[in-house]
């Protein structure tokens, strides 16, 4: 994480606040009232070289006040300061203003993806248990590998391959470089892990020669122990369609079942474009219980667009079609819950 922007508004035109950037890390907290607004950006530093991720919320009775521009704007400014030219964040079809904001800011649609979850009780047990029994069988010498908690230094090199092979899901018309991370990374991201006091589990798929091919992780959040947040699947493509991701998959779900009496659903995040993984989890139970868009646009024409008297695109554009049948990717995205 290169950089972060926080800022909480109460009223768009208080003036009061406390301001600090020395480390990369902007604030405002601002003293007239309740936070009705906040507003984050992040860039990567180990991918994305031009590119600033970014979240906005504004309370519901104080949308179209000007909270969202002013946010944007400084956003934008953060943006600019890095060097960074595009801006990447997400819509969801809980929140219809969301998605009206962004037209009128002129961003584009660039993936869709849906958030599913499946409740363990209406999994189909047997059908589990048959893919834990012809994994060995579709795929003789493989083996699959439990690992618990943060990563032990052994296994750094395992889930340096595992984030590597993420790079292979799908895309869509994201414009996006890989995010290459190293074993530096890997023990920044488990500081993380402790510090939030999330618990994870991985299952490492190895190939006959004990080489880590792939694999699935699980986190489980302190605050809501009922939900079980899928994060990566995904198989290196040289090793697919022998059933390593079912097998990987079931094995995960079965130890949950057994040993996470308090676990009640399994939550998980897939582009609408990765139908082998849609195929997986469709067979599993999972349901679809909201969309999202991901949407892009330049810094400068979204600033642009955010100045008084600027001319806006129509509000009545269309979203593109980017759901597309075929692609051969079998990996899954993180899922994050929504706060």
């Amino acid at each position: 994480m290169a950089t972060m922007a926080l800022c909480v508004c109460c009223h768009p035109t208080c003036e009061s606040g406390e301001w600090a950037s020395a480390t990369g890390l902007m604030r405002s907290s601002l003293r007239c009232g309740r936070p009705v607004a906040t507003a984050a950006c992040w860039s990567n530093a180990a991918g994305y070289q031009r590119v600033m991720e970014c979240d906005l919320f504004v309370v519901r009775d104080r949308r179209r006040q000007g909270l969202g521009t002013h946010l944007l704007g400084c956003i934008c400014e953060v943006t600019e300061s890095e060097g960074r030219s595009l801006l990447v964040w997400s819509t969801f079809d809980t929140v219809p203003a969301g998605e009206a904001f962004a037209r009128r800011l002129g961003a584009r649609v660039a993936r869709v993806n849906r958030t599913s979850e499946v409740q363990l009780a209406d999994v189909d047990w047997t059908m589990v248990e048959s893919w834990m029994r012809e994994g060995p069988v579709r795929a003789p010498g493989y083996s699959l590998e439990m690992v618990d908690g943060v990563y032990p230094f052994e296994r750094y090199a395992d889930a340096v391959i595992l984030h590597h092979i993420m790079q292979s899901a799908p895309r869509d018309d994201l414009d996006v470089d890989d995010v290459i991370l190293g074993e530096d990374d890997i023990a920044e991201h488990d500081r993380a892990l402790v510090e939030a006091g999330r618990q994870r589990w991985t299952v490492f798929v190895r190939d006959p020669s004990g080489v880590c091919v792939g694999g699935t992780e699980v986190t489980f959040e302190p605050w809501d122990p009922s939900t079980v947040l899928q994060q990566n699947t995904g198989i290196d493509p040289r090793h697919r369609g022998l059933g390593l991701a079912k097998w990987a998959k079931a094995a995960m779900l079965a130890r949950i079942r057994s040993e996470q009496p308090q676990a009640r659903r399994v939550r998980t995040g897939n582009a609408f474009s990765n139908a082998p993984m849609l195929a997986i989890n469709d067979a599993l139970g999972f349901k679809a219980i909201h969309t999202s868009n991901e949407w892009q646009a330049h810094a400068a024409a979204v600033r642009h667009a955010l100045e008084p008297g600027a001319d806006r695109p129509s509000r009545t554009s269309t979203t593109p079609a980017l759901v597309r049948e075929g692609d051969a990717t079998i990996s899954e995205v993180p899922v994050q819950d929504a706060p």
